[in-house]
């Protein structure tokens, strides 16, 4: 049951409603986190507050790795937001093994984001190892979370009664220990200062034993100390050491002495999170600890250029250096984000890919400040680490399971490409055609074909199919004997799993600085709408058509006017070979949010009130109202063109039209080439995402004093570096205007799965 993990690089943490998300998948497997070739289809979606999927891509993977873009519509409303990251494979295990990203988005239309309620703060309390035993010296840790889902600060007691026995304070994060020895027939609690409420501790047991593991950074070893209650009986236990699945370390314990000691070196683990459980002869947990070691087997990133200072629009060369621990030099895949940071300001403790793939991907729930864990400039960061250690559990494996051979068989399968599913019928009587068989051809990136027979049922799938968007795949029907007329019937839509996912309070900078932000983000868009950047026109020489005046058939509304609104949809393959007719409207109508995937849309027409308390709008086929979960049955290359009714066109309509109108007009009155009823070309599910370019602009010479401002908040972004067999890569960009820091991000891993993550600063200054 080797485990995939996603990691996604993102160019920055928040945007404007109307800019483009870019991104870089990594894609690993196993306990070293090599690059991983079992799956190469990877599903990444970005999800609203509300738990809806409004924008969902697949990305072609065969390596390990892809990268994409989100293009947001200028009608998205602020708020905080979800990029979620997965493979079929990795829905075998639990929803909290994808990949979790929130990010904010903002427009300026919108209301202020909604303020987190202030409620209690939850205390947890958590022996290490598991259990309190009465009469043995133990440690606890603690974690306090406030409603918002990050930490609190807190200080308390420890009471027996009226009598204080222990204090204890946390850190930044919320989190911290303190010993206690329970005595039997006592009930402990804890007072937090400045709460109205006393917490219970966990109860402690008569019989067990105490786990104290000690791992310190200056010591080559783990020290594993076994304390036992005096009436427990003598015999043996056993240690268990794994990371990620690798077995480390195991040992027997003898249980003659109340106390006893063991030790393993740390080079018997990898980096990460080691799990040590200790366990009797039938191989139940007894106690269990997490320990992170740190061997600083990291890639090394060295970043330079040729000076710190630039002019507005130099161009700058970014020289990258990749080493190992031991300074030699690393074929690594990399990935750069080059931004203004006096428009994004970063958490210097938010996620990198060393933290999410060491950390975050390993423990339950979410972790704050992931990067906290391993920047240099916070002292206490080791001593924190150990914290969260013992106070966010483990997930990954069970051993009880695993030793009695219960883990449960794959439902998913590791997709090598996409996979087309449908039923053939027979047309005369729409039966299913039993062993009817099915055929595949696309010519485009590379030419595939496949056949398969269907089932008795007259079901047929087709896997590990490349194929991207807007690729035209034909797929060709035939009855068992081939003298009879059949149909296909193609599943257009991909379910996705639930998502279970819990939203906290994501970073963000000061509300000055968010309408600064957002400001500013309208000024770019002005810009762009007032010059024409497309320097890639030509001037062609003038030519004469001659020919004879087609009057094109009126393909739009017949009863409610010309509309706000239109556009054809036919003759345009972008169009034509859409998903879903809603995807026609969603990112090309101002004002019109669009969001969905299978049978589930939603459409919001932003500036329309209604009279109903509702949202949806009036959705209309060829003039006749049809409800909105019925359109996935109307085939988008059938689609004429669309319109759509808002604000004032509205008045037609009545109350009907309150929340706005769509209307989609089918192609009507056109004869159709009459097809072998054997052979048809089907209309194939969503293909692969196509990556778009990142635009960087170049300044030559003749062009320093192009009048165009240039507002860039995300100066360059390029998500395929890979560097040589000398560790050496390079890549060159030009400045926007702005007199600024800029600051670089690099991620990467290496082929053998060691992370990578350095950031840069240079000026820009006039």
């Amino acid at each position: 049951m080797p485990q995939e993990k996603v990691y996604l690089h993102v160019d920055r943490s928040y945007y404007a409603s109307g800019e483009t998300i870019w991104f870089k998948s990594y894609l690993t497997i196993g306990p070293f986190h090599e690059p991983s070739l079992l799956s190469q289809t990877v599903y990444v979606e970005l999800v609203n507050s509300d738990g809806e999927i409004i924008q969902n891509l697949k990305l072609y993977s065969p390596d390990g790795f892809a990268s994409g873009q989100f293009d947001l519509p200028d009608s998205l409303s602020s708020g905080s937001y979800l990029i979620r990251a997965y493979t079929n494979w990795m829905r075998n295990f639990d929803e909290s093994y994808f990949f979790h990203r929130q990010i904010n988005i903002w427009n300026n239309e919108s209301s202020e984001d909604v303020a987190v309620h202030q409620g209690d703060i939850d205390v947890q309390f958590f022996p290490e190892g598991g259990d309190l035993v009465n009469g043995v010296l133990s440690k606890v840790a603690f974690k306090a979370t406030g409603p918002d889902g990050l930490g609190k600060v807190v200080k308390g007691k420890i009471l027996d009664g009226e009598n204080v026995i222990a204090e204890f304070e946390s850190n930044r994060l919320g989190m911290g220990a303190f010993a206690i020895i329970p005595q039997n027939g006592k009930q402990y609690k804890a007072k937090i200062e400045g709460l109205n409420q006393d917490i219970p501790l966990p109860k402690s047991k008569d019989t067990g034993i105490v786990m104290t593991v000690t791992n310190s950074p200056r010591s080559e070893d783990v020290i594993i100390k076994i304390q036992t209650s005096d009436n427990l009986e003598k015999g043996t236990i056993f240690l268990l050491a794994q990371t990620r699945g690798l077995i480390c370390a195991s040992s027997s314990v003898d249980l003659s002495e109340k106390i006893m000691y063991a030790k393993i070196p740390k080079k018997e683990f990898p980096s990460g999170i080691a799990q040590i459980t200790a366990l009797d002869k039938e191989g139940n947990p007894l106690a269990e600890r997490l320990v992170f070691i740190d061997h600083q087997d990291h890639i090394n990133l060295t970043i330079s250029t040729e000076k710190y200072i630039y002019a507005p629009r130099d161009s700058v060369r970014v020289n990258i250096q990749a080493k190992n621990k031991e300074g030699l030099p690393v074929l690594a895949n990399l990935s750069l984000s080059v931004f203004d940071s006096d428009q994004v300001i970063e958490n210097e403790n938010k996620e990198n890919i060393k933290s999410n793939l060491l950390i975050s991907s390993e423990l339950k729930g979410h972790i704050e400040s992931p990067g906290y864990y391993f920047n240099p400039n916070n002292p206490d960061r080791e001593e924190a680490l150990d914290f969260l250690m013992m106070t966010q559990g483990w997930r990954r494996f069970q051993i009880k399971v695993l030793l009695k051979a219960e883990s449960k068989e794959t439902v998913y399968r590791a997709e090598k490409g996409l996979t087309i599913k449908g039923k053939l019928t027979d047309n005369r009587n729409e039966k299913p055609a039993d062993a009817g068989l099915v055929s595949y051809l696309s010519l485009f990136p590379f030419t595939d074909s496949k056949t398969v027979k269907a089932s008795s049922n007259g079901e047929f799938e087709i896997n590990d199919l490349v194929y991207f968007d807007s690729t035209k795949v034909i797929l060709e029907g035939k009855s068992k004997n081939g003298r009879i007329p059949v149909s296909l019937h193609v599943e257009q839509f991909y379910q996705s799993p639930v998502i279970k996912y819990l939203w906290t309070s994501s970073y963000h900078p000061s509300v000055d600085k968010k309408n600064s932000f957002v400001s500013k983000s309208i000024e770019r868009q002005n810009i762009e709408k007032a010059y024409n950047f497309d320097d890639s026109d030509i001037a062609l020489e003038g030519v004469e058509v001659q020919g004879k005046k087609i009057i094109e058939r009126y393909s739009g509304p017949r009863i409610y006017g010309e509309g706000s609104v239109k556009m054809k949809v036919a003759g345009n393959p972008a169009l034509e070979n859409l998903e879903h007719p809603l995807d026609l409207v969603k990112g090309r109508v101002a004002g019109v949010m669009v969001w969905g995937n299978g049978q589930v849309w939603k459409v919001l027409i932003r500036g329309i009130g209604s009279i109903n308390s509702g949202t949806d709008p009036l959705i209309m086929l060829d003039d006749i109202p049809i409800a909105i979960e019925n359109l996935y049955t109307i085939p988008v290359m059938e689609i004429e063109s669309y319109t759509v009714w808002k604000g004032p066109d509205t008045a037609i309509f009545g109350a009907r039209g309150s929340n706005g109108v769509i209307g989609f007009y089918t192609k009507k009155g056109i004869p159709e080439r009459p097809i072998d009823p054997v052979k048809k070309e089907i209309l194939a599910p969503k293909g692969y995402h196509i990556e778009r370019e990142f635009y960087s602009p170049k300044y030559h010479f003749k062009d320093l004093n192009d009048p165009k401002p240039d507002r860039r908040i995300t100066l360059f972004w390029e998500p395929y570096i890979q560097t040589d067999s000398l560790g050496n890569a390079s890549v060159m960009f030009y400045n926007h205007d702005v007199e600024t820091v800029v600051q670089m991000e690099i991620e990467g891993i290496s082929i053998s799965g060691n992370p990578a993550y350095s950031k840069f600063e240079y000026t820009i200054n006039k």
